[in-house]
């Protein structure tokens, strides 16, 4: 139960990063188009009753000079006041948000504060390790280039180009998040991509954030001609190595499950062979078998449910002292060290007792049986 609520913690941890940065809800043009009516979308979702924001977005893989220093970023073209309500990474952070046992994370502006009237005027918010790369800090110049030469000039096609000043500069305590993300005006990107009125997609925060899965459906029901994902297609990778995990680690607790039933069985095998001579008296004084095997049960149950207890004692001790001081951390790339997460979940704390009963009462019922099968006229013979 340990294991299965740090396992949970983690879960919840990058979650909690993944949605920060990135929404809860990402809505697309189908085949990766543009969406062009975008206005009649932000009036549908404005509609819904499960949805709580919303925010278009332009996305572009860009190139970023400041002096001699070249970086590559995925800029994501904005509202900032629309996004800000989508994404807390664009929010101030405040030295009451520093990480602790039970906030772990930074994540927000760390640098700047703009308004969305000076960030609409060619304003640029870099990540963290994106502006350490770039040696900038708010206030620089720095040059926006694309990779790709598409702008017609007397001199030929050339790469679009625009300045920008550093407004902000934020953490969203994910290392690779930090180190390629960057956020223009809307209309910045638009003049990236070759927009004139179109956006890639609509990222929303939803009414209740854990029903991500039943919303996400109803998105897709509610709007047939676009394509809906939640957070966990955002970064697949991530998603599936952080699942695949999870049912890893709790394979390897079924098994050691499965070892300690073997050995109970055995202990039991062992007793049953010690008490044999008993087992006869208590067949020729009228035990059935049915009655030796519901002895043995009985017993074997009863020491159960005492490990069960105890280890659901000593399980939420630890747990609560590390979620409430954080005594084990350890760090994660250039972010702050990251206290080990831990959450517990209320059926996990149903489902795993009910199956460590379950494997005993399976281990217990054989050999309890092979007891019902002992003949006691030969050990009366051997007693007399």
């Amino acid at each position: 139960m340990t294991v299965s609520s740090v396992m949970n913690g983690f879960d919840r941890d990058m979650r909690q990063r993944i949605i920060g940065t990135r929404a809860e809800i990402r809505i697309e043009g189908t085949s990766g188009t543009p969406i062009n009516n975008y206005p009649l979308l932000v009036e549908k979702l404005a509609r819904l009753p499960y949805v709580k924001a919303f925010s278009p977005v332009v996305r572009n893989e860009l190139m970023l000079v400041k002096d001699e220093a070249l970086a590559a970023t995925v800029s994501f073209g904005i509202d900032l006041k629309q996004h800000q309500k989508v994404s807390p990474v664009l929010l101030p952070l405040f030295t009451d948000n520093l990480p602790s046992a039970k906030n772990q994370w930074l994540q927000g502006l760390v640098n700047g504060n703009p308004t969305p009237a000076s960030f609409d005027q060619n304003g640029i918010i870099l990540g963290a390790a994106l502006a350490q790369s770039l040696d900038a800090n708010v206030g620089d110049t720095i040059q926006l280039i694309s990779p790709l030469a598409s702008q017609p000039t007397p001199l030929g096609m050339l790469p679009k180009t625009k300045k920008m000043r550093v407004d902000a500069i934020f953490i969203a305590g994910m290392p690779d998040y930090d180190r390629l993300y960057s956020y223009i005006p809307l209309s910045a990107g638009q003049f990236f991509s070759g927009y004139e009125n179109q956006i890639d997609q609509v990222e929303l925060k939803a009414d209740n954030p854990n029903q991500l899965k039943k919303i996400t459906a109803r998105l897709r029901k509610d709007l047939p001609d676009y394509k809906v994902e939640d957070w966990s297609a955002f970064d697949t990778n991530l998603y599936g190595a952080m699942k695949f995990e999870k049912a890893l680690m709790l394979t390897i607790l079924c098994l050691m499950f499965i070892i300690a039933a073997f050995n109970m069985s055995g202990n039991i095998f062992r007793t049953i062979v010690q008490k044999r001579r008993l087992i006869g008296i208590l067949k020729t004084i009228g035990y059935r078998n049915e009655d030796l095997v519901q002895l043995f049960l009985r017993q074997g149950l009863s020491l159960a449910i005492a490990g069960i207890l105890c280890g659901i004692l000593l399980s939420l001790i630890l747990l609560q002292l590390q979620a409430n001081f954080g005594f084990i951390h350890f760090p994660v790339g250039d972010q702050p060290d990251l206290v080990l997460p831990v959450f517990i979940k209320l059926s996990d704390y149903l489902l795993i007792p009910l199956a460590a009963l379950l494997i005993t009462f399976l281990s217990i019922l054989l050999p309890a049986r092979q007891a019902g099968k002992i003949d006691p006229i030969p050990l009366i013979r051997e007693i007399t």
